[in-house]
């Protein structure tokens, strides 16, 4: 019986015929023995071979004397835990797993644990599973297998142990070894620099020589600058009132018609810090996307340090054995839906922000296609299917599609209410306008769809920019790729206090503005990559974007002194530039409103129409911002400004 045995170790690498020393009653009855709950692998529809990946799925832990047991009913040779820790503890020995991609290993879970000339060592926690057998052999063909069985524990231990520290180095410096000049890592360059450095002595000689003279030409050109930027961002909100361009637009017989075979594999990427509060309600946003399970591949990203979101991770049952079920999902159905989440806890880094944690999960993603969803978020059910056809249909250089977002809480006070119109003015209109000049798109924060082999060709997001999907959107750009708006929402929770906004805006500011630097390193360049037409619409649509928020509050002050000193600052304004400062005060604002005012009569949010408004008072806050963004990019650049989730009392009534 031995040499029986033998022979089916050696043998069955070859030969995908040969007949099991054990059966799947045999494995039910061993699995029993160890008091392994196997009623969801007896259906005739589960084949041996998938049993004990089914059970890993459910999150079964499955004990080393089961793997022990299952190996000697083999006639297989058997390396427990501390035989494969104590392994993987030598340097040589520890980066035999990484011969292989990481996709190969957690794909078929086999691992090398040594090598002799041309005798491989190799472990598996199946051996049941003629297909990584018979991948084993394809893999590793110009050498003698030796095959033991070690447990799934130990399989994810060294899997883990070894990618872990290099996914961690290539999430953070990935696109700085691919193109240094595109990340963020330094605020500026020695060339931008000696720029502000000349700019700022220029200005100030100029003001010691004629400081009248000095104003006087400046305030020309902000006021030359404001007639013709916002004009311009004013008929790009028009062009977004036709809606989505018509390749992304998608008929509901469409998703229906669109069978679940044809459908990729999607990879959705969520990074939570300190969210326990919503992990539960994501999930449960999770459960209602209508996208067959069997092709979700869920990540949920958890930082090392965050205690609190990963304790609560582990009563839901994503580590194992739930001690609580999420309500609204059917107690029947909640071990099978456990099976679509993929738990990844994050190691520490010196660099802690969204797009390295995004950029960990994503090298350990399974999809052909990936998105991002914040911890709030709640996606429209069908938002996955409907991406997953336009990418179908349309070119390969359609890479990106960004989805519209808004808040579910949008009526809770004055400034959830601000917020949302102007989130309908920059997602229903304006990006759209943007989509129909074909203008580079800086991506929100979420909801951004991708290919995901053209977002690992680009080296993933920056992991020091703290808004990563506007400078991704601005480097797609640069690689002629393009970026398109779908018809789908996603909805988020608004923050509640002026305190948090601001927050939360100064942020996303501060990386806007990195996102600027780091593009404009090398103007000439930039011009070459984009092209002159998108070249020109960057610099009028994103870069005045940047720069008009901290130039408002001099213009709002010099209004203000005017008012109450009517000759106080008559040389200000000569009679030639009066006409143009008018214009600029009464027709620029006043089409601003009337944009936000329309906004709201285009989405019949008719009671928004007083808040619209009253939005100048908004601009006050988003100016607030955007110079403690500025000064906090000099004076801790890569710092994460976290905004606080799960605060909102509608929250729990809305999703």
């Amino acid at each position: 019986m031995t040499e029986t045995r033998q022979q089916y170790a050696g043998e069955i690498i070859i030969d995908a015929s040969a007949k099991e020393p054990i059966d799947k009653n045999g494995l039910l009855e061993l699995l029993r023995a160890y008091k392994v709950n196997t009623s969801a692998v007896e259906s005739s529809q589960i084949s041996m071979d998938d049993v004990i990946p089914f059970l890993q799925k459910a999150k079964v832990s499955l004990p080393e004397d089961f793997y022990k047991n299952l190996a000697s009913r083999l006639g297989m040779p058997f390396s427990d835990y501390s035989e494969v820790t104590e392994i993987y503890k030598e340097e040589r020995k520890s980066k035999l797993i990484s011969v292989l991609p990481y996709s190969i290993i957690s794909k078929y879970k086999t691992i090398p644990l040594d090598f002799r000339g041309s005798i491989m060592d190799l472990a598996v926690d199946n051996p049941m599973d003629r297909k990584v057998l018979v991948a084993v052999k394809y893999l590793f063909g110009n050498y003698k297998i030796n095959l033991r069985v070690v447990s799934s524990k130990s399989i994810d231990w060294a899997i883990d142990n070894i990618y872990r520290e290099i996914h961690k180095k290539n999430a953070i410096l990935d696109l700085y070894n691919r193109t240094p000049d595109q990340s963020a890592y330094r605020v500026l360059y020695p060339n931008q620099k000696y720029f502000v450095i000349a700019s700022i002595a220029a200005i100030a000689a100029s003001m010691i020589i004629n400081s009248v003279a000095t104003m006087v030409v400046l305030f020309a050109l902000i006021s030359v600058g404001y007639f013709i930027v916002n004009p311009i961002k004013i008929y790009i909100s028009i062009l977004g009132f036709r809606g989505t361009r018509e390749p992304t637009r998608i008929k509901n017989d469409e998703i229906l018609l669109t069978r679940d075979e044809e459908l990729p594999i999607y990879t959705i990427l969520i990074p939570v810090f300190h969210e326990a509060k919503v992990l539960a309600q994501n999930m449960r946003n999770m459960y209602r996307l209508n996208y067959p399970r069997n092709k979700l591949d869920i990540k949920i990203l958890m930082e090392e340090k965050d205690e609190e979101t990963i304790n609560e991770a582990k009563l839901l049952g994503l580590f194992g054995s739930p001690k609580k079920i999420i309500e609204e999902i059917p107690s029947n159905e909640y071990t099978e839906f456990l099976k679509l989440f993929d738990p990844i806890i994050i190691p520490a880094a010196k660099v802690t922000t969204k797009p390295r944690a995004c950029n960990y999960g994503l090298l350990r993603a399974k999809g052909e296609l990936c998105v991002i969803y914040d911890a709030e978020d709640k996606p429209d059910p069908d938002q996955l299917r409907k991406s997953a056809i336009i990418f179908m249909r349309s070119k390969e250089d359609v890479v990106c599609l960004q989805s519209k977002l808004n808040f579910y809480n949008a009526n809770e006070n004055t400034l959830t209410k601000w917020f949302s119109i102007e989130y309908a003015n920059w997602y229903e209109f304006y990006l759209q306008g943007l989509d129909w000049i074909e203008s580079p798109i800086p991506l929100g924060g979420t909801s951004n769809h991708f290919r995901k082999k053209n977002l690992d060709e680009l080296g993933r997001w920056d992991p020091y920019n703290v808004t990563e999907d506007a400078d991704i959107g601005i480097r797609l750009a640069r690689r002629k790729l393009k970026t398109e708006m779908i018809d789908t929402y996603t909805y988020e929770e608004a923050t509640l206090t002026v305190k948090s906004w601001v927050i939360q805006r100064s942020r996303w500011f501060k990386g806007h503005l990195q996102t600027y630097l780091v593009h404009m390193r090398y103007p000439r360049k930039l011009l070459k990559d984009l092209g002159l037409s998108k070249f020109l619409k960057l610099q009028l649509t994103f870069g005045t974007s940047i720069a008009v928020p901290l130039i408002n509050p001099i213009l709002w002050s010099l209004l203000a002194l005017t008012l109450f000193l009517p000759m106080s600052l008559a040389w200000l304004t000569p009679s030639y530039l009066q006409p143009l400062c008018l214009f600029n005060l009464f027709v620029g604002n006043l089409s601003y409103l009337s944009i936000y005012v329309i906004a709201c009569v285009k989405l019949k949010n008719y009671r928004y129409i007083p808040y619209a408004l009253a939005m100048p008072f908004y601009w006050v806050l988003v100016s607030i911002a955007g110079w403690r963004g500025f000064i906090q990019l000099i004076r801790n650049p890569f710092y994460w400004d976290k905004t606080s989730h799960g605060m909102s009392k509608v929250a729990t009534a809305k999703t």
